[in-house]
């Protein structure tokens, strides 16, 4: 009867090599700006999962889908390695040379990464397309598949899993050393990594928190979302702005070239469109930059074009309509509150669009082109809107959800509203879930760009359960929609309630 042992070990230093690879993958992406090979993956996953399962596990997952994703992908990869190393191990037993093992596993890792993995992750054969560049991500992945493969033949060399006999105390030794402090030190590694990829996710408070936000948010409260496992790092004195395509004088821009010319300043909310109904994906901030027409004009346009794409230093890329590219409020914003950007908002340089869900205000610009055809972005590809206007949207986010009143006395009912670049005439509230109906009091917004903080005064009479409602009319008189969609494809509606309980005096 076979020994299962060696297939437990081959197993095993597979697995392990397999997590010591993931943690020098994000290591490279981090230090080096290497494409990431998990995010590649990751990425083709999004387009193959069907539409309804995708809308209703970022529903659900929200700030957990990002980490929750990398982990699925470890897990497959860690499995694949095990796989691998099982083959490897029977190779071994038939008297290949660890050496050429070594070699054969790391080429053979190579050409996966550079030729399948690579254009599946759309940044093409052995990232020649990528931002990055082919050496770069050549180079890259050669260490991943050095590391990988190295570890991988010495841990069966070390545990026996190649069949050579070693004593069985020094195996155990060596089996904790090969397996467990490495596996160990990759596991914690890469949760600490998840733990901060889902903090970076979360949003500031609101939404029946029992606090009203500020007319202007703070930076470090600024909500952020990137499809991004890291997200990139780019080094302003390499980094050029190049506006290229359907125009008749290309060029390329330094940073401080942009920062030389006149600058813009605006006031704008912007809010992201997988953002729920009563959700936190939504900020104000005051940016400052230069206006993209400008450019464009410059650069002259060709009769015909279409769409302005904007491309990113992560290999994002998205696009607006040439009339919202040529809006005397669309910006390419280089500070953020007075300061410059930060990284997680797009450093040096990214668009603000209003009136358009977050997706397409594009950070860490590289490359503007112009185009005569309808690009489909990045999310495009993924079943969101391309035209992703804002839709009307309220919150509540005073008094807090579920907390207790007391009958007679007044209490405060407050929130915001926001409908893009419409402006909001109205809104209302309701605290007899939607029986009838009451004006609020509108702040003065910031600038016809933002959401208006509103408030109500209410009075409990009678002791009981009451679900408080809000709904918003835009500028143009429009009633925000009633009907409860989510986010994917279109941006949630419905009208956000509130749940309070009026205790006796």
């Amino acid at each position: 009867m076979a020994n299962p042992a060696p297939s437990r070990s081959g197993f095993a230093a597979g697995a392990v090599a397999a997590l010591l690879a993931a943690v020098v993958m994000l290591a490279l992406g981090a230090l080096a700006g290497v494409p990431v090979p998990l995010q590649l993956i990751a990425d083709r996953l999004t387009i193959l999962i069907p539409l309804d399962l995708f809308g209703t596990l970022l529903g659900s997952l929200e700030s957990q889908a990002k980490p929750l994703a990398l982990a699925g992908v470890i897990i497959a990869q860690v499995l694949l390695g095990g796989a691998v190393a099982v083959l490897v191990a029977r190779l071994a037993r038939r008297g290949v040379s660890p050496g050429v093992l070594f070699l054969g596993l790391t080429a053979a890792t190579w050409a996966v990464l550079a030729f399948v993995v690579a254009p599946l992750g759309a940044i093409g054969l052995v990232g020649r397309d990528g931002s990055a560049g082919l050496w770069r991500t050549a180079l890259g992945f050669l260490v991943i598949a050095l590391v990988f493969a190295g570890a991988l033949v010495l841990g069966l060399e070390g545990a026996g899993g190649s069949g050579r006999e070693i004593d069985p105390a020094r195996r155990r030794i060596l089996r904790l050393a090969g397996f467990g402090v490495p596996a160990g030190l990759a596991v914690l590694f890469l949760g600490r990594f998840g733990l901060q990829m889902a903090e970076r996710g979360e949003a500031a408070p609101g939404a029946a928190s029992g606090q009203l936000p500020t007319p202007l948010t703070p930076t470090e409260d600024f909500y952020i979302v990137s499809k991004n496992f890291f997200d990139p790092s780019v080094s302003v004195p390499d980094w050029r702005l190049t506006i290229d395509g359907q125009v008749e004088r290309p060029r390329a821009y330094t940073y401080e070239e942009l920062r030389a010319r006149p600058t813009m300043q605006r006031i704008t909310t912007l809010e992201c469109i997988s953002n729920p109904v009563g959700g936190n994906y939504i900020s104000t901030g005051e940016w400052t930059g230069l206006p993209l027409r400008d450019l464009l004009t410059e650069a002259g346009l060709r009769p015909g074009v279409l769409d302005i794409v904007l491309h990113a230093a992560d290999d994002y890329a998205d696009s607006i309509p040439l009339v919202a590219a040529l809006h005397p409020d669309t910006l390419l914003a280089y500070d953020l509150n007075g300061a410059p950007l930060p990284e997680s908002h797009g450093y040096p340089l990214r668009l603000i669009v209003p009136g358009i869900f977050g997706m397409k205000n594009v950070k860490w610009i590289t490359r503007i082109e112009a185009v005569d055809y309808d690009f489909q972005g990045y999310w495009q590809e993924r079943g969101w809107s391309d035209i992703a206007t804002v839709q009307t949207m309220s919150r509540i986010d005073v008094p807090a959800s579920n907390r207790t009143l007391v009958a007679g006395q007044p209490t405060l009912i407050a929130g915001i509203a926001f409908a893009g670049d419409r402006g909001i005439s109205r809104v209302e509230v309701s605290t007899d879930d939607g029986e009838t109906w009451v004006p609020a009091t509108l702040d003065e917004p910031l600038s016809p760009l933002t959401w208006v903080l509103w408030r109500y005064e209410w009075t409990p009479i009678h002791p009981g359960r009451y679900r408080q409602m809000a709904r918003a009319y835009d500028g143009q008189g429009q009633v925000q929609d009633a009907e409860e969609r989510p986010p994917l494809p279109d941006g949630a509606t419905g009208y956000h309630t509130v749940s309070v309980r009026v205790g006796e005096a």
